[in-house]
């Protein structure tokens, strides 16, 4: 089993490429939507919502097999096909021309692999088994999913908003961590909880002064 290295990937603008029209190849698409990727679809049929989204405008869709011209200036490619001919073409071609790129359940065809996300806000959770065990990484999701609230998108959006005047009254980078490491055992956290959001943005700078005064 590889040993993936994992990481958050800056899909914004980016073209990216999804081999294959159906409900699969839909799910793929719908994800690297949300991350800000330019996507194109290429496959001679498609659900009815990717072509709901193709005449939205929100994807390209090429209503033809693959070509290896399709990986033109393409960031990432993801094969989703029940044609093993086309999937491994799609690999191939990817891997000559160095695209990241992943064929749906076959981990020796990609060369990255989709986690299982969970996502509170500007907070996201990828859950993983190495391509070893997707319903694994599906039930750790949802135990987490238990775990880990929506307050947590939340607080994200409050210590995001502290940032700036954190780096510049607190200019040491250890000053910041003990800062924000205290903040996280605070009371903050449960007045976000509790959905006291206000007051708990007004705690938060209280507390930030506080530091300021006693570094």
């Amino acid at each position: 089993m590889s040993a993936y290295y994992p990481l958050f990937a800056d899909l914004r603008g980016r073209g990216c490429l999804v081999v294959g029209g159906g409900r699969v190849a839909q799910r793929k698409a719908a994800s690297l939507l949300d991350a800000g990727a330019r996507v194109v679809v290429v496959s001679p049929a498609v659900t009815s919502m990717l072509a709901r989204w193709a005449r939205d405008g929100r994807i390209t869709h090429r209503a033809r097999r693959f070509r290896p011209a399709d990986l033109d200036r393409v960031w990432l490619v993801i094969a989703a096909t029940d044609d093993a001919v086309v999937n491994e073409a799609v690999f191939r071609v990817a891997t000559r021309k160095r695209i990241f790129v992943n064929v749906v359940d076959q981990p020796a065809r990609c060369s990255f692999i989709a986690p299982s996300i969970l996502r509170r806000g500007d907070v996201v959770i990828a859950v993983s088994t190495g391509g070893a065990s997707p319903t694994m990484a599906k039930r750790l999701r949802r135990e987490l999913a238990q775990r880990v609230g929506t307050e947590y998108g939340q607080l994200a959006k409050l210590f995001g908003g502290l940032r700036a005047e954190a780096k510049q009254r607190l200019p040491k980078y250890a000053q910041r961590k003990r800062f924000f490491e205290a903040l996280m055992d605070s009371p903050v956290v449960d007045l976000v909880r509790r959905g006291r959001v206000a007051q708990a943005r007004r705690d938060a700078r209280r507390r930030l002064r506080q530091a300021v005064d006693t570094r």
